[in-house]
């Protein structure tokens, strides 16, 4: 019989069966005070499923939230907690996982429970990760299962996890909306076309969607989650979301009223918000709220390895050249606005545990661009004299149109060396294919964390396959690293193994980034996070 060692916050709180029925009837009872209150964002890139087994960027997560629930969730200080997991646990040989399941958490409504209100279950739970798992669904997100042999429901409220190996990380991974959960009923029912009919247990149900157009969800009244105060969540009513590609457009909807939330700087319109020194202009101050957080997020290059293109990418002198031609400071100063951290190590961005600061690094990059002579002279794509070599093939830096100023920036800056540059301005959906198909030497990426682990983000370069889409193999230490169940053991084994990315300059890291929000004074709006997810479960007027 298999015994876990239980972690419990919540397990005190479980209300007894007839007091929880009770509440089910009080919550339906009760007059939403927050009726007729829209909320309105836009989002720019668009959305192509609903379904969270293709979540597979920030622009879909923040709709999956909504819709979906998962069985932990991060909040806004960056601790992980249960959301549909009310306990959990390990066995002591770290190859079986437990968790007990809430069974207060009521599924929106639809035909496929005929008439009747569905709660989730731990046959839900093990459903739809047998599901992202499966092969045949083809999800983006199955990587985050591979670790996983096996689950299944012990009982209705108890789900157990077979594991080949422990996975110190495997907590955080199911936070991630890839994992949310989907009632087999539905999963049975409508297959792949929940892309488009969404069935969850989120604070907000599906109501119309025109793609391209817009996204409208409404309020679900029996979600299982209430505030300090009682109150049922979530305030709003309901949830617009606009899909206009032109961010400036975008922009100015949102500062003449037709949008209730701004989020990031696009530098169409980052002159027209914001003050050389990042903080809001002084026009609008009296109109809009604008709040900063750290954000881990790394925005760096990737360097394409096997097939690089130029050849001469291979060399790790060219790739330390390329690093130290970089002028970061000048990135945040010039087109961030005083937003951001340069990156002066490796993959892993400022907040996330085994990252360092500059001054802990020996020779953090900086802006050295004699350094990178030196170098590009010793691998013979620069003359004695500092002057290119004849018939060096062109270096090509792929990039979509928001992100054009700051190719154009390390152009400048590589240009100055001697080296032949060219920007890629790709439309997003062929970059996104390009991109996939290993058909790019070198790109601009950003790495925003699934979970607070420096596993995902070393995964990058230490797997095979799946989410290494660099093709670098030579993290030495990081089979160890992932075995390693020692949290301080873990956090210094990260540390050692993002120095050894620096050495190898196995990419070009730019900045580390926060996240920028903003939105109308009579809202109070969203809380900040770490991974710049958006919860809309207690946004309201302030007057509300």
């Amino acid at each position: 019989m298999l015994r876990f060692a239980w972690n419990s916050p919540r397990l005190g709180r479980l209300l007894a069966a007839g007091a929880v029925a009770f509440l089910a009837l009080q919550c339906q009872s009760e007059k939403s005070s927050s009726e007729g209150m829209l909320f309105r964002y836009n989002e720019a890139s668009g959305i192509s499923s609903l379904d969270p087994a293709f979540a597979r960027d920030q622009a879909h997560n923040w709709v999956i939230r909504q819709l979906y629930t998962t069985l932990f969730e991060t909040d806004s200080t960056g601790q992980l907690r249960g959301l549909l997991a009310e306990a959990w646990g390990t066995a002591p040989d770290g190859l079986h996982a437990g968790i007990r399941i809430r069974r207060d958490f009521a599924v929106h409504d639809d035909p496929c429970f005929k008439g009747h209100t569905h709660h989730l279950d731990a046959h839900d739970v093990a459903a739809s990760l047998q599901r992202l798992k499966s092969p045949e669904t083809a999800s983006p997100g199955a990587w985050l299962l591979e670790p996983l042999d096996s689950v299944w429901a012990a009982t209705p409220d108890s789900l157990v996890l077979a594991l080949p190996a422990p996975d110190p990380a495997l907590w955080s991974k199911l936070s991630v909306p890839y994992t949310a959960v989907v009632p087999r009923q539905a999963i049975a029912r409508y297959g792949a076309d929940l892309s488009e009919h969404p069935v969850g247990s989120g604070p907000f149900q599906f109501k119309a969607w025109q793609r391209g157009q817009k996204l409208v969800l409404r309020r679900h009244p029996n979600y299982a989650e209430r505030d300090a105060e009682g109150q049922k969540l979530p305030y709003l009513e309901a949830v617009s979301i606009t899909f206009t590609p032109d961010r400036q457009s975008a922009f100015m909807a949102f500062v003449q009223g037709e949008l209730d939330f701004l989020t990031g700087i696009d530098p169409s319109y980052k002159d027209q918000w914001l003050d050389p020194d990042g903080s809001l202009k002084a026009q609008w101050r009296s109109q809009f709220t604008q709040r900063t957080a750290p954000f881990l997020n790394t925005e760096f290059l990737v360097v394409r390895y096997g097939l690089s293109n130029p050849s001469y990418l291979a060399d790790v002198r060219v790739r330390r050249a390329l690093n130290w031609a970089v002028d970061r400071d000048g990135i945040i100063r010039y087109l961030k606005n005083g937003l951001g951290v340069p990156a002066h190590g490796g993959i892993l961005p400022a907040g996330m545990p085994g990252y360092r600061p500059a001054e802990d690094w020996t020779t953090p990059w900086a802006y050295r661009p004699d350094s990178a002579r030196i170098l590009l002279t010793a691998a013979g794509l620069l003359t004695a004299d500092g002057r290119p070599k004849p018939g060096i093939p062109a270096l090509v830096l792929s990039t979509t149109a928001s992100y054009r100023d700051v190719a154009e920036f390390l152009q400048s800056s590589w240009t100055q060396l001697g080296l032949p540059v060219e920007v890629q301005v790709l439309p997003s959906a062929t970059f996104r294919e390009d991109k996939a198909q290993g058909r790019l030497g070198l790109y601009r990426a950003s790495w925003i964390a699934d979970y607070p682990d420096p596993s995902n983000y070393l995964m990058l370069y230490g797997e095979s396959g799946g989410p290494n889409v660099s093709g670098f193999t030579g993290l030495t230490g990081y089979a160890d690293f992932r075995a390693e169940s020692d949290p301080a053991q873990r956090i210094q084994q990260a540390a050692q193994l993002d120095a050894e990315l620096h050495r190898q300059a196995a990419l070009i890291p730019l900045f580390y980034d926060v996240s920028l929000r903003a939105w109308p004074k009579e809202w109070i709006g969203p809380p900040p996070h770490p991974m710049n997810e958006l919860d809309l479960r207690r946004v309201r007027k302030a007057s509300n």
